[in-house]
């Protein structure tokens, strides 16, 4: 048994020093929880190593929220907001749809045109006198 665990051991201390050594130095960088959710252990309960598929896709977490936290917010598809023409950039509270859906006049929502509009994201845009 004690055999079994020594080579449990060696295998998971090699794997995870070749999972190690692959990776960038900003990518490990994982916390106490990370590893102690990969840990494993043998059947009596005591300590066995930790599991190298779970600690690289640990790794490949933290490797995609530092590229997606570097990337530029202004090129986020999903942020529309509503143009200088729509109601000063304001929006406009309601739309209503050609097609002959029901007019929509959502309390929480904004829309870039009263016909046939798209939600947006309200940006006044403010016209100062040139004095500040």
């Amino acid at each position: 048994m004690k055999i079994q665990r020594l080579c449990v051991l060696a295998v998971g201390a090699v794997a995870f020093g070749l999972s190690v050594g692959g990776a960038p130095a900003s990518a490990q960088q994982l916390s106490n929880g990370d590893y102690q959710q990969c840990s494993v252990y043998d059947e009596d309960g005591d300590f066995a190593g930790y599991d190298s598929v779970c600690l690289e896709r640990k790794r490949a977490q933290l490797r995609r929220y530092q590229e997606d936290a570097s990337a530029s917010y202004s090129t986020y598809a999903a942020v529309y907001y509503c143009p200088s023409w729509a109601n000063n950039g304001n929006g406009y509270p309601g739309t209503v749809y050609s097609y002959g859906g029901t007019v929509s006049t959502d309390p929480y929502g904004t829309y870039d045109r009263p016909v046939d509009g798209v939600r947006c994201i309200a940006r006044p845009v403010y016209y100062g006198t040139g004095y500040y």
